[in-house]
């Protein structure tokens, strides 16, 4: 669980950088940039960090109940 915990704040700093890259380019728009993929790009990591929020939920929910379990056997 502490694995899945590490795995989804990396992928939480993953969808940080990217979002603040494609807000700087929508910014400060470069000759060239497509600010349509820039948005699709934003939205992407959108969903990419409210999954790797729910994932970090799920891994603190099965140590709850993991805990709670070995607390009753106990």
């Amino acid at each position: 669980m502490i694995n899945a915990i590490g795995i989804a704040l990396q992928g939480l700093g993953f969808a940080t950088k990217q979002v603040a890259e494609s807000a700087n380019k929508i910014a400060n728009p470069q000759e060239g940039a497509d600010l349509a993929e820039e948005i699709v790009k934003m939205k992407i990591a959108e969903t990419s960090y409210k999954a790797n929020l729910m994932t970090i939920r799920v891994a603190e929910d099965m140590e709850k109940d993991l805990l709670r379990t070995f607390d009753e056997k106990v």
